[in-house]
């Protein structure tokens, strides 16, 4: 179904623009754009070694998406899937579906991949979609560039220079499933610098209801500021700097899985005061989350040859999740944490006997076969001090989930043209990690990085480009690694190479992985007396988990086609990750090891094609054979996925866009929807406009998103919205 009904929207998209090309006519020649996140060098694209996808104003403005990313579906190969509807999953190629531990996300160069958690927070950006002037993708490993992390890819979000958007602005965006977005902006001057204030607001409803039609509570807020600047200290040094706050809430229904969930028809259950108290005890678990931003980079170009950059940051972020837990007074007795602290899977067993998941305690016994039958008289006396508290009650507790993260980065690179063949950046970079988590980690977990990086670019011949990169990295917690890429290019004309490269490349585990202590450690407990206030279930990182490693190569074309306005990217690839955590971490089975093995074989193209003066299509396709040990590293992966965008400018300021996207498999589910947006301006006075929207989307498949239980009540979602400059 998927490739049918895709071929049938591509063809016609590509039909509808033939046509109107053949109306209007070719463009002129443009000059070639440039991209500055492969290398850290400034690069014509033929140039780079590997395959770059750049998302610029204009698509961010056609595709309507409002946020990151949505946005980022125009990417050859990459995965969104949803966890919950305020909790986004970006993945290129794939893994596992519930973490995306293994790409690097960059803001204006500066790493957003919070080493806590292994995580990106995409809703605690304060930089707005209007802010953006472009998305530059390196798609495949580069950590020769950036390190530990950029293991499968590299995301760097560009904002606007300040002096390019004086004024102000002031939008307004409303519709469907809640969506309520508000932003304002202010650009100015005070002497040599030019300064721009943001304010940005982001409200929806996350999704109706679950397989079974019960309301699901994922919504999310979003409130942040951000101050950008650009400062001219004389003809050769710039300083640009920003500062940002943000604070965001994410929903959440009751996040604790009980032991004893108050099972009816567990014997002697119905009717008690256990049954009635933990089957009504519901709170919401909302997550609170607050980031403070300041970074700084100084440039100074001593020649057209010579430049130097420093660069510094501060960040902070909070994660504020507290709610109160009930359960059965089991939880804390030491017989059950003696029988979790033997085997985990045991104390699920137990889980699944209150759950009324076995129906008696011989079925319980025999999943206490050999050498563990020996602990089965310990889960008879768990059962028998369950049985004594079900006139009595639950124990209840507060439980707090705050995560505190703090990270401190400097960064200094030099760039040189040594001749007019040879070309080179070099630097290095000092970070430095702290975390604190009761929760999570018992405590405080540091940790402090140190990179050092260079990249060699050399033309022998007007027909052949080599590259040599590599980054050295040693870790406080993980040791050291070297990380290389080599690659060769082949011009067969000046804007059209064919390019092989190899690298290697590293993915660290983070502290959660290696280093958590994550109990629950009970305030204001309450209810019945227990035998302890030790909560049963503890998860300890292993503390020796090594690096992941992976190995890529790569054969790829790109070319600009200057007649037409076409350029093609054309990448095939063959990547292994070996040694990868793959298990799911979870408080009461959390055990990470280095066993799983996945495996990406396939090609890519996306074809970007200015048309006529009015007319843009844009097509991207990928194809993935994958070879996954671990089971929750197949289901992200689809074979085939895709995009296909018409944009069109009409006459009297009407713009128009018309966008697919497609994949067979995101989490065993197909996925396509179909996203249209009609735009007008109106010129109010000489200095000032009102631009009004319309994005339109429609699923035209019927699965859930991602998950069976991410559903809508309507395939349909629109929203409006207007904005005024001045």
């Amino acid at each position: 179904m998927f490739e049918t009904r895709s071929l049938v929207i591509l063809l016609t998209i590509a039909t509808t623009c033939a046509v109107q090309a053949r109306e209007n006519g070719p463009i002129s020649n443009a000059d070639l754009p440039t991209v500055l996140s492969a290398t850290r060098l400034r690069q014509a694209p033929a140039d780079v070694p590997g395959s770059m996808t750049v998302i610029d104003r204009e698509l961010i403005r056609a595709s309507g998406a409002r946020d990151i990313p949505e946005l980022l579906r125009l990417v050859p190969g990459m995965m969104v899937g949803y966890h919950s509807g305020n909790e986004a999953n970006v993945n290129y190629h794939g893994t596992n579906v519930s973490e995306a531990r293994r790409m690097q996300v960059l803001v204006d160069g500066r790493s957003i991949y919070r080493s806590g958690l292994a995580t990106i927070d995409w809703s605690s950006l304060s930089l707005a979609m209007e802010d953006i002037e472009r998305i530059e993708v390196f798609r495949g490993p580069n950590t020769a560039a950036y390190g530990a992390n950029a293991l499968l890819g590299v995301v760097n979000i560009i904002s606007r220079d300040p002096s390019g958007s004086q004024g102000t602005r002031l939008k307004v965006t409303s519709g469907t499933r809640g969506v309520l977005d508000s932003y304002g902006s202010h650009g100015f001057a005070a002497g040599n610098t030019h300064m721009r204030l943001s304010v940005l607001g982001r409200r929806h409803n996350g999704f109706d209801h679950d397989e079974d039609g019960k309301a699901i509570r994922d919504g999310q807020r979003t409130d942040a500021l951000s101050l950008a600047g650009t400062s001219q200290l004389d003809p050769n040094q710039t300083l640009n700097w920003q500062l940002g706050v943000a604070d965001s809430s994410d929903q959440a229904g009751y996040d604790y899985e009980a032991m004893a969930p108050g099972n009816p028809g567990y014997p002697g259950a119905a009717g008690s005061a256990f049954e009635r108290q933990i089957s009504t005890h519901g709170p919401s678990s909302d997550t609170e989350d607050r980031t403070w931003v300041a970074s700084a980079r100084w440039t100074n170009d001593f020649s057209a040859t010579h430049s130097l950059q420093l660069s510094g940051s501060l960040q902070h972020m909070e994660q504020l999740q507290q709610w109160r837990a009930c359960d059965s007074p089991v939880v804390f007795s030491p017989d059950l944490k003696a029988i979790y602290e033997v085997d985990p899977q045991l104390a699920r067993h137990l889980n699944k006997y209150f759950r009324g998941k076995l129906d008696t305690v011989d079925d319980l016994r025999r999943l206490f076969p050999g050498d563990k039958a020996v602990l089965f008289p310990l889960a008879e006396r768990v059962i028998a001090q369950h049985d004594a508290a079900l006139d009595a009650g639950p124990s209840c507790w507060d439980i707090n989930q705050t995560m505190r993260e703090t990270r401190y980065e400097v960064e200094l690179q030099d760039t040189l043209q040594l001749t007019d063949k040879l070309r080179t950046v070099f630097g290095s970079n000092l970070r430095y990690d702290r975390v604190r988590s009761e929760t999570f980690f018992g405590g405080v977990e540091d940790n402090r990085t140190l990179q050092l990086f260079a990249n060699l670019e050399y033309k022998p011949h007007a027909q052949w480009l080599l590259h040599a990169a590599g980054m050295a990295e040693d870790s406080e917690l993980t040791g050291f690694s070297f990380s290389p890429r080599l690659a060769v290019h082949y011009f067969v004309r000046p804007s059209h190479s064919l390019r092989a490269v190899y690298s290697e490349a590293v993915r660290s585990p983070d502290m959660y992985e290696n280093n958590a202590s994550w109990t629950y450690r009970p305030a204001n407990l309450s209810g019945p007396p227990t035998l302890s206030n030790t909560y049963y279930a503890h998860a300890r990182g292993p503390g020796d988990l090594e690096q992941e490693k992976m190995r890529s190569g790569e054969l790829g074309y790109n070319g600009r086609f200057h007649g037409i306005g076409l350029s093609v990217d054309i990448r095939a690839f063959h990547e292994e990750v070996h040694d990868m955590m793959s298990e799911p971490l979870q408080l009461k089975n959390f055990v990470p090891t280095n066993e799983g093995f996945v495996r990406f074989t396939g090609v890519e193209g996306q074809f970007d094609w200015q048309a006529t003066r009015r007319d843009r299509l844009r097509l991207t396709y990928a194809y993935i054979d994958l070879v996954a040990r671990h089971k929750l590293d197949r289901r992200l992966t689809p074979r085939n996925s895709g995009s296909a965008a018409w944009l069109r400018q009409w006459p009297a300021g009407i713009h128009s866009s018309l966008i697919y996207y497609g994949a067979d498999m995101l989490n065993e589910r197909r996925f396509e929807r179909v996203d249209s947006r009609l735009s007008k301006r109106l010129e109010l006075t000489r200095n000032s406009s009102l631009d009004v929207a319309l994005t339109w989307q429609y699923r035209l498949d019927d699965e859930g998103l991602t998950w069976s239980d991410n559903r809508f009540d309507s395939r349909s979602h629109y929203y409006l919205s207007a904005q005024l400059s001045f």
